[in-house]
């Protein structure tokens, strides 16, 4: 007869503990900017220095009303299929297949935010859509730029307005939190921000989970409330985006 202890240690062993697909949704850029490359590199680099693999995947395209009426987890398990189990997913999609397909979720897409005056609208466009059309609440991050020639202040600059619209149009402000840059590490690597990584990480839609609910420490933040019409389609977020 086995020993408990280690018939414990036996069966404990041979348990597969992998951990769940995690989904970070990452809104495209538009007009060939290309802020949001720049995000996915940097959270794609990030991530892997804390030895999480990572795939980044380009979608949703052609998705359609059926689609979404079938609700995001099923159509994700259908588009993901072939990633290993246990990957972040960067899902770089763009705003309005994001609001169409994730509407019926507690997704916490991802809108990069650089200095630039065009990034700047984009990102309380992106916010604006995303809270009024799908009823959801982004987390805007800061692309801190590196070189020299950057104009200092710029883009805290942005932040602050970005804030300020969103308080007074929407009622309310995002998240904004800095993704470092490192400029004098060899090879232009990422800054170990860990604290921004792990926070970011702990927005992912957890595909595995029952009630597929993001995990978020702030309960109000994640689940705010919403009178958002979430039976939606693509035409209904262009109305919405030039509103």
């Amino acid at each position: 007869m086995l020993d408990r202890r280690s018939d414990q240690a036996a069966g404990l062993s041979a348990l597969k503990l992998q951990p769940p697909m995690r989904v970070l949704p990452v809104v495209c850029s538009a007009d060939g900017h290309r802020w949001s490359l720049e995000l996915l590199w940097r959270l794609e680099q990030a991530l892997q220095q804390q030895g999480l693999p990572v795939a980044v995947v380009e979608g949703v395209h052609g998705l359609g009303p059926a689609d979404a009426r079938l609700g995001h987890r099923r159509v994700l398990q259908r588009w993901l299929r072939g990633v290993p189990e246990g990957s972040v997913v960067l899902l770089h999609a763009p705003l309005e297949a994001q609001a169409v397909l994730l509407a019926d979720s507690t997704a916490r897409p991802l809108i990069p935010l650089t200095g630039a005056p065009a990034a700047l609208v984009q990102a309380y466009n992106a916010t604006k859509v995303l809270w009024q059309v799908a009823g959801l609440w982004p987390v805007v991050l800061a692309l801190q730029e590196a070189g020299s020639g950057v104009q200092p202040g710029r883009l805290e600059a942005a932040a602050q307005s970005l804030l300020q619209g969103c308080e007074r149009h929407l009622g309310r402000v995002p998240p904004v939190w800095p993704l470092g840059y490192d400029s004098a590490a060899s090879g232009a690597q990422m800054d170990a921000d860990e604290s921004c990584v792990l926070k970011v990480l702990d927005t992912a839609l957890v595909l595995e989970d029952p009630e597929n609910r993001s995990h978020v420490d702030d309960l109000p933040e994640r689940c705010p409330p919403s009178a958002a019409d979430q039976t939606i389609g693509v035409s209904d977020v262009h109305r919405q985006r030039h509103a």
